[in-house]
C-alpha cells in the first residue's frame, strides 16, 4: 500500500499533503492531551509506536504500489483516540519512509491511505456502534476491535487501489488480480491483531484503552 512518489502526478502528491496537514492541525487542536500525560501513559504510547514501526517494516509486495503490511491503526485509535493514532502513524511513516523507497513526496498520499482513512473509519464505526448497539463487552471486542480492524484494512486497501487506478498507475484488472485478492487474508490478520491486543488490554489494563468505559461495558453487567 506504500505508493512510490514516482508513480503519481505532482498534483496528487501536493493535494494529499495539504489534506493531511488539515487533519494534523485538527488533531493538534482537539487532542485530549491528558490521555498521554504521565509516565505510564506515555510509556505505553511510545511503546505502541515502536511496535508499529517494526510491524510496518515487515512487508511484502507484488509490484511498486501494490505491496502490503499490517497496519494496527484500529488498536491505536481505540487505545489513544484518533488524534494520537494519527500522531503515531505519522511518526511510524516518517521512519518507514526514511528506510524505504517510497520517497518523501509521497508522504501525504501514504499517510492518507494507510493512516487517515482507517483511523477515521474506526472512530466513526465506534461512534455508530456506541449509539446503535448495546453497550456490551463482547460487542466492543468483536465488533469494534476484530471487525473494525478487518474493515479498516479493507478501507486502506481500497483507497490505495482507487488512487492508483484513478492516476492510471495500474489498470483495474492488474489491481484486482494482484492486490485485491490478497485483501481478505490481510483483513483476517488485521482483525485478529487488533482484536487480540484489545482483548488483552481491556482484560488486564482497561485504563490503557481510552474508548473503553467501565460504566458502559462492565458495571451492572
Amino acid at each position: 500500500m506504500d505508493i512510490p512518489a514516482g508513480l503519481l502526478p505532482g498534483s496528487y502528491l501536493w493535494s494529499a499533503a495539504a489534506i493531511y496537514l488539515l487533519f494534523l492541525l485538527l488533531a493538534l487542536v482537539t487532542a485530549p492531551w491528558s490521555k498521554v500525560i504521565g509516565n505510564e501513559a506515555s510509556h505505553v504510547y511510545f511503546g505502541a509506536i515502536f511496535t508499529l514501526i517494526l510491524l510496518w517494516l515487515l512487508h511484502g509486495g507484488i509490484q511498486p504500489g501494490l505491496d502490503y503490511h499490517l497496519l494496527g491503526v484500529t488498536l491505536l485509535c481505540l487505545m489513544f483516540e484518533w488524534q494520537f493514532a494519527l500522531f503515531a502513524v505519522s511518526i511510524v511513516l516518517v521512519v518507514t519512509t526514511w528506510q524505504g523507497l517510497a520517497g518523501w513526496e509521497a508522504f501525504g498520499v501514504n499517510i492518507l491511505t494507510m493512516g487517515v482513512v482507517p483511523i477515521l473509519f474506526t472512530r466513526v464505526f465506534l461512534y455508530v456502534c456506541q449509539r446503535s448497539l448495546p453497550h456490551n463487552y463482547f460487542v466492543y471486542i468483536f465488533v469494534n476491535a476484530f471487525l473494525a480492524g478487518a474493515l479498516s484494512m479493507l478501507m486502506a486497501g481500497l483507497s490505495s487501489a482507487f488512487v492508483q487506478h484513478l492516476a492510471g498507475v495500474h489498470p483495474a484488472d492488474s489491481i484486482g488480480n494482484n492486490f485485491l485478492l490478497i485483501l481478505p487474508m490481510l483483513m483476517f490478520g488485521e482483525g485478529f491483531l487488533n482484536g487480540a491486543m484489545i482483548t488483552l488490554a481491556v482484560s488486564y489494563k482497561p485504563q490503557w484503552v481510552a474508548t473503553f468505559h467501565d460504566r458502559w461495558y462492565l458495571q451492572g453487567k
